[in-house]
């Protein structure tokens, strides 16, 4: 991973530290807020708390049921 040395205002290198989340880096947070690196839904998910992943699954599974039963999928060869 290549680095840069940069320099900015303290009130700037504080900015960041209301938007951190446990485990990420500077960097995670600046590329986050900015959208300067886009990510999949897995990585998303990564960073949501392992319960509350679980609670999305099935909630997930539940609606592909619901959606399977009413409008079947055609599979086509």
């Amino acid at each position: 991973m290549v680095t840069k040395t940069i320099n900015i205002r303290e009130s700037a290198y504080n900015a960041p530290k209301a938007h951190k989340r446990e485990g990420e880096s500077y960097s995670d947070v600046i590329l986050r807020v900015t959208e300067g690196e886009k990510k999949s839904v897995c990585d998303f998910l990564q960073t949501i708390d392992p319960e509350v992943r679980s609670e999305i699954a099935e909630s997930v599974k539940t609606a592909k049921k619901e959606l399977d039963r009413v409008k079947p999928r055609k599979v086509s060869l």
